[in-house]
C-alpha cells in the first residue's frame, strides 16, 4: 500500500450554515486502535439539526456518524481479524467489562462513543473527513457492499435495536408514525422480523417509498384519523407496537391512543423543540402498556444490521438520494435540508 500522506482534509461546521475546510495532520491509531479512510458518510438529522441551528451544538463540529471506509493502518494490539483493505462501517464500541457489557447492555457503556476525535477546537464524530481513527472493536466488516448502503449500518443498526426492545415477532402488528429515512428504516428492520408493518404519514412520495420497502398498510394522515384507521386495521383491538419515527407531541399522543392491550410504544425520534410527554398513567397501568426511549443500540444490532448489508439481504438503495464530494459538505448540507429529502452521502 502506498505511503498515507502527512495532512488530510476534514470539514467543519463554524457555526450554523458555516462551513470550513481545512488541513489537519494525519492522525495516528494508538493501542487498540485502526485508520480508516472514509469512503462515504451520510448526512443524520443530528448533522442537519446543527447546521441549520434547529439544535444548540458546541461548534467547530466535525459531523458525520453515518459511516464506511477502508482499513488504512493497524495500530497495536489490535485482535486478530481485521487487514487493511478491509471494507468497514464504523460503530459503536466497547470496554467489555462495565457492569452495562457484563449485562449485554454495552449501549451505556462509557465507551459505546469512543473514537470521536479532535482536532485543536473542532470536535465530532468525525466523519466529514479523508481518515479517521477509531476502536477496532468498533468497525464491522461489510466486504464487497455498496458503500453508500454501507454507509447506512449505523441508522439500520438503530432501527435494528428498537424492533429488538419491542420484541417483534412474526405476524404481530406495528404501526411506524412517519416515513421519513429513520421511519423507513425501520419499516426495513420491522419486516425482517416478520411483523405486518402499518405507516402513517402525510407525505404522499413517502407513502410511496414505504410501500417500495415493504409496508403491508399505508395511511395517509391527511384524508384518514391515524388512530380509527389503526382500530379498523386490528379488528378493534389497536396495535401491539407503535414507533415514533417523528418527534412531536402529535405523534406522542396518537401513539398512546392507538396501543392496544399490553402495547409497546417507542421514542425513536428527538423532539425540536422538545414538547412534554403528557400521558394518564392509568393508562399504562390498567393495561400492562409500555413507554421505551431508543437513541442507538447495542453492538449486536450493529453487527446485525452490518450482516444484512454485506449480504444483500437488505436493500437500501431507495433511500439515498445524491453524493457530493467532501470540497462541497456545504451544498450536500443544503440538499440534506430540502422537505422531501432521502440520504444525502458525502465522498471525501
Amino acid at each position: 500500500m502506498s505511503a498515507l500522506p502527512a495532512e488530510m482534509k476534514i470539514g467543519l461546521m463554524a457555526g450554523p450554515r458555516q462551513i470550513e475546510i481545512r488541513s489537519v495532520p494525519m492522525p495516528v491509531p494508538g493501542s487498540g486502535d485502526v485508520l480508516i479512510r472514509l469512503r462515504a458518510t451520510a448526512i443524520c438529522t443530528w448533522e442537519q439539526r446543527s447546521y441549520s441551528g434547529q439544535q444548540a451544538n458546541k461548534f467547530p463540529f466535525l459531523g458525520g456518524h453515518e459511516m464506511v471506509g477502508e482499513v488504512a493502518a493497524i495500530g497495536p494490539n489490535v485482535p486478530a481479524g481485521l487487514e487493511v483493505g478491509d471494507l468497514v462501517a464504523v460503530g459503536s464500541a466497547s470496554c467489555g467489562r462495565c457492569h452495562w457489557c457484563m449485562t449485554g447492555q454495552d449501549r451505556a457503556c462509557p465507551r459505546h462513543y469512543a473514537g470521536a476525535p479532535t482536532y485543536g477546537d473542532a470536535w465530532g464524530p468525525g466523519g466529514f473527513a479523508e481518515y479517521k481513527t477509531h476502536p477496532a472493536d468498533g468497525v464491522y466488516k461489510v466486504g464487497d457492499a455498496p458503500i453508500e448502503q454501507a454507509a447506512l449500518t449505523e441508522p439500520l443498526s438503530c432501527a435494528v435495536h428498537a424492533t429488538r426492545m419491542l420484541g417483534l415477532y412474526l405476524t404481530q402488528d406495528v404501526v411506524i408514525l412517519g416515513a421519513g429515512v429513520m421511519g423507513l428504516m425501520n419499516v426495513v428492520a420491522a419486516k425482517k422480523r416478520g411483523a405486518r408493518v402499518i405507516v402513517s404519514e402525510m407525505d404522499p412520495g413517502r407513502l410511496a417509498k414505504a410501500k417500495q420497502l415493504g409496508a403491508d398498510e399505508l395511511i395517509d394522515a391527511t384524508r384518514e384519523d391515524p388512530i380509527e384507521k389503526v382500530k379498523q386495521l386490528t379488528e378493534g383491538r389497536g396495535t401491539e407496537a407503535v414507533i415514533c419515527a417523528f418527534g412531536g407531541e402529535k405523534a406522542n399522543e396518537q401513539a398512546v391512543a392507538m396501543l392496544s392491550e399490553r402495547g409497546k410504544m417507542v421514542l425513536f425520534a428527538g423532539a425540536y423543540p422538545e414538547a412534554p410527554l403528557t400521558i394518564g398513567p392509568n393508562k399504562f397501568h390498567d393495561h400492562e402498556r409500555q413507554i421505551i426511549g431508543v437513541v442507538s443500540g447495542d453492538k449486536q444490532d450493529f453487527y446485525a444490521a452490518s450482516r444484512l448489508i454485506r449480504y444483500g439481504q437488505v436493500d437500501l438503495s431507495p433511500l439515498i438520494q445524491q453524493s457530493f464530494p467532501l470540497s462541497q459538505l456545504g451544498d450536500a448540507l443544503d440538499a440534506s435540508l430540502k422537505p422531501g429529502s432521502y440520504r444525502i452521502v458525502v465522498k471525501p
